[in-house]
């Protein structure tokens, strides 16, 4: 194969992550209805059957759950199995062999997925698989209510029930290649004490992102409803946002809660805030809250630099500190050394 149309990162590359520990195992097992048992109170009840047993088997599955509305887990077969869990109903589902291969019949498509073309399926297909003996997969769960939430954010005229994406997450292509990416970075977060990730306000922006790299980069059916939106904003918008953030800004807040509060679409709130503000939503919430955080260390010497950079989002510690000395004139660290002197 040509490696200029190779990806860099594939589903080979998630073989032994960190982040599934023996503290997250949730079962092995020899027993085919336990495991279906066990396997359908994550997702959701289902048939499972093997199609020709040739050894003894056993399953195995490791589960992570997220602070926002993902959930990863690990799920092996010692055996090929058949799955029909018919309409996923209430979530969607990104499944990627780390090694070995799946069959995916999912409603009018049916496709072989392994390590560089992953299943991405939505809620209200019919889906029947069959995984092959020893093909682990990394299965990335998210809620759908809270997906078409975000959804809804974006895609102001989108009025279906459900985003449908074409099934095919292929990692040749670099949008794929990109969620691929940030997902990697989810999982490195998650295996690590203490990651910058792991703090909710932080979580909340990473999350956004990953949903953004599926709704604008795979297929969908949203895309015929795409257009300029033409809509003029009223200067009650921004107010009534502007004053949201000053009220809720220890919360974790993104763009699309925004939206949503004020009534309006992301891209509308977006022009709304350049045209009157001359700025970004998330830019104006970020110096509100460069503002909280100078506040609480010229006007109390005890607090750690490192706490109130973490408590208002700022999980980067160095950008923090040359960002603050962009705006005050002076590094945070040596505030507490002047009043000292």
């Amino acid at each position: 194969m040509n490696s200029a149309n190779s990806p860099d990162l594939c589903g080979r590359h998630f073989q032994n992550e960190m982040v599934f520990q023996p503290s997250n195992l949730l079962f092995q097992c020899h027993d085919l209805n336990e495991t279906c048992l066990q396997v359908g109170q994550i997702f959701k009840p289902h048939r499972l059957k093997i199609i020709q047993q040739k050894s003894d088997f056993f399953a195995s599955m490791h589960m992570v759950r997220t602070v926002g509305s993902i959930q990863l887990s690990r799920l092996e077969y010692s055996e090929d199995v058949y799955i029909d869990p018919d309409d996923l109903e209430q979530f969607y589902l990104i499944q990627i062999p780390t090694k070995g291969y799946a069959e995916i019949q999912y409603a009018t498509h049916k496709f072989i997925s392994y390590d560089q073309v992953a299943s991405l399926l939505s809620p209200g297909q019919s889906l029947q698989m069959r995984w092959h003996a020893g093909s682990p997969q990394l299965i990335v769960k998210i809620a759908k209510e809270d997906f078409l939430f975000h959804c809804r954010q974006h895609l102001s005229h989108f009025q279906q029930h459900s985003l449908v994406f074409d099934p095919k997450l292929d990692f040749s292509r670099p949008s794929a290649a990109y969620f691929l990416q940030l997902l990697k970075t989810l999982m490195m977060a998650l295996a690590t004490e203490q990651h910058p990730l792991q703090h909710p306000l932080a979580f909340k922006q990473f999350e956004s992102s990953l949903f953004n790299a599926l709704i604008y980069g795979q297929a969908n059916n949203s895309q015929e409803h795409f257009q300029q939106e033409h809509k003029i904003i009223s200067p009650y918008f921004i107010k009534r946002t502007e004053a949201y953030i000053r009220e809720n800004l220890h919360e974790p807040l993104n763009i699309e809660l925004l939206a949503a509060q004020a009534g309006i679409s992301v891209r509308t709130l977006f022009n709304g805030f350049k045209n009157y503000l001359g700025t970004t939503p998330m830019a104006y919430l970020k110096e509100l809250r460069f503002e909280q955080a100078h506040l609480e260390l010229i006007n109390n010497e005890h607090l750690s630099i490192t706490d109130v950079a973490f408590k208002w989002g700022f999980t980067h510690l160095g950008r923090f500190s040359q960002e603050y000395k962009r705006r005050y004139g002076r590094l945070p660290s040596t505030i507490h050394k002047q009043k000292i002197v």
